[in-house]
């Protein structure tokens, strides 16, 4: 027998016991959520195969991630938004990546990916939408939400009234605001709370947007 072989279990079970924990607060025991959590754990599961961390994460307080939740799928209704996925997506991920938060900006370039048709273009706007050739609707999409998550009391009247030029209605600039604002809101918890990036993002699996933040 290989004198090998137990070296390589022994640094293999080390590995396996330093491994990163999903957030500073860890995660609760699933069997003691409050039933109107486990309904969400439950349907992350049929929908998507696995329950993501920074649902795990937040359910460290039930009603964190119950909140959460909930603002998001309404905002996200597309049956109610005034903007495409599309769109939508874009300003998660420039929001995300202005505020440095990597497990939203994997998740959702994912998801920008998949409704663009277009990996290549996802990645390449999360690594710095300034250096891609943006549609002008885009392009004001993107300086909008930057501009909300560094400095929002640079915005002035003239930025949403650009906007409003190239064809959004007040109701869609509001939604703009708004959705760049929510994705600055659970940005900041992600990584306060420092919720590790799932494992599925790595494997080239196609999970969609196992959304959010």
């Amino acid at each position: 027998m290989s004198t090998l072989a137990p070296e390589i279990v022994h640094l293999a079970d080390h590995a396996k016991a330093e491994a990163e924990p999903v957030s500073r607060f860890g995660v609760p025991d699933e069997n003691r959520l409050p039933p109107h959590v486990a309904s969400i754990y439950a349907k992350f599961r049929r929908q998507y195969g696995f329950v993501p961390n920074w649902l795990a994460a937040l359910a460290i307080n039930p009603d964190t991630a119950y909140r959460l939740v909930t603002f998001y799928e309404h905002l996200f209704d597309p049956h109610r938004s005034q903007l495409t996925a599309a769109e939508r997506e874009l300003i998660a991920v420039v929001t995300s990546a202005a505020n440095q938060c990597s497990y939203c900006v994997f998740n959702h370039t994912q998801a920008l990916a998949n409704v663009l048709g277009d990996t290549v273009r996802a990645q390449r706007i999360a690594q710095g939408f300034h250096h891609v050739r943006l549609s002008a609707k885009e392009a004001a999409l993107a300086e909008i939400s930057e501009r909300l998550t560094r400095d929002p009391s640079a915005i002035r009247e003239e930025d949403l009234q650009s906007l409003r030029s190239i064809g959004f209605t007040p109701q869609a600039v509001t939604e703009v605001l708004e959705i760049s604002a929510f994705f600055n809101y659970a940005n900041r918890l992600t990584i306060a709370l420092n919720v590790v990036p799932d494992n599925q993002f790595f494997s080239g699996r196609d999970i969609g947007s196992a959304s959010t933040p």
